[in-house]
Order: structure tokens, then C-alpha cells, then sequence
């Protein structure tokens, strides 16, 4: 699992900003293929993390569009290009709760990296047009519960893998001795719910999520 060429973005390097079309904006594309299994974000220290209460009102609306709430309420705002992966009903990365992301399915050149926006503790819901075979159409915080079992097991099966392939960020992982207990016994993988905002946390109405 050795870095990949002295890379040092925190978004795996094999990707690059592309404008995709005035209804989405700009989206994070694949230049290489990058293999189920493969870690494609993880969390440090230039990411930041903070209160609504932290910035004044004229940052609403970039607070809204480029950050999502963790567990523990805060808004995270990422430094690299990761603010930028819309949305899709079948994403291909998925965060267990490790500070990281992994690809859980192969991401070939020229496809988007994707999240799914009902697993970032949405605060509104939105009609989705992401084009995929299996989108719902709308997109709300409600599905993260009836949802987050077939995530579980996409990010189970994915885990698996994480030793067979080049991982260029392994180096940055803040927990491999957790990620590795993954590996070993996927049982151990903290679920997607352990992402889970506390309902009863206070936010300012959302636009964030209406694809960038």
C-alpha cells in the first residue's frame, strides 16, 4: 500500500475538476481508472471543521453549497476537490465512519466520483435528475436510515479489496490499524450510521445539495 508517485492531495490524485453543464456545475472526474477498494478522500488537518455560529451570515450560502454536518453537528468544508462530487443515486464512494472514502465500485476514465448526498446528513430534500437507472427521483435525510444497509454492504465488499490495489493515500489514513481490522473482519467496518447527525441540531435551510 505504498503512496503513489510522492502525491500529497488528500483526494485521491488520479482526478481532476471538470465543468460538467450549467444545471450541475463542476464535478470531480476520473484521468485514471481507480479499482473498488481503492481510498479515494481522506480527512486532514487543512480540512475544516466548524459551528454555523462560527462565520457570519454572508458566508450562508457557500457554507451551504460546499459543506455537509459530521456526527458530531459540525460543518465540515474540505480543502480539495472533494467539495466539489455531486451527487448520485448509485455513487461510487462511500465514507464507513473512518474519516476516509473508498470507491465501491471501479470508477473507469472520464467518470464522475459521486456521493450520495442522502448518506451527508441532508437538511432538505431535492428532486434528483443525477441520470442513473436506479435514481429515486428525490433525495431526502430520511432514506440515510433505510438506505444505509446496502451501503454497509457495498463498503463491506469493498474493503476487501483494500489490499489488492494501489492505494496512493494510504500514508494519510488516520486510522490503518482500524481500516486494516476492516480488511480482516468486515463486521468490524463502522456502519454509515455511525456518520449520523443528531437530528435535533440546529441548521440554517440548505440549498447545498441541489447539485452544484
Amino acid at each position: 500500500m505504498a503512496p503513489h508517485g510522492g502525491d500529497d492531495l488528500v483526494i485521491h490524485p488520479d482526478t481532476t475538476l471538470r465543468w460538467v453543464d450549467e444545471h450541475v456545475g463542476f464535478g470531480v472526474f476520473a484521468t485514471r481508472r481507480i479499482p473498488r477498494g481503492t481510498i479515494t478522500w481522506v480527512l486532514d488537518p487543512l480540512d475544516r471543521l466548524f459551528d454555523d455560529a462560527d462565520l457570519p451570515p454572508r458566508y450562508q450560502p457557500l457554507i451551504e453549497k460546499y459543506t455537509y454536518r459530521t456526527a458530531a453537528g459540525k460543518r465540515l468544508l474540505a480543502w480539495d476537490l472533494c467539495r466539489y462530487m455531486n451527487h448520485s443515486c448509485e455513487a461510487n464512494t462511500f465514507s464507513p465512519g473512518l474519516n476516509l472514502e473508498v470507491a465501491v465500485r471501479d470508477i473507469e476514465p472520464g467518470e464522475q466520483l459521486t456521493s450520495d448526498y442522502a448518506a451527508l446528513n441532508l437538511e432538505e430534500g431535492f428532486t434528483c435528475m443525477c441520470g442513473a437507472s436506479g435514481c429515486r427521483t428525490w433525495v431526502a435525510d430520511e432514506q440515510f436510515e433505510l438506505l444505509a444497509p446496502q451501503w454497509d454492504e457495498l463498503i463491506r465488499a469493498a474493503f476487501s479489496k483494500i489490499p489488492t490495489v494501489e492505494q496512493p493515500l494510504w500514508d494519510l489514513v488516520s486510522r490503518p490499524r482500524a481500516v486494516l481490522a476492516g480488511v480482516r473482519d468486515g463486521q468490524r467496518i463502522p456502519s454509515v450510521l455511525s456518520t449520523r447527525c443528531a437530528p435535533s441540531v440546529e441548521a440554517w435551510p440548505s440549498q447545498r445539495y441541489a447539485m452544484k
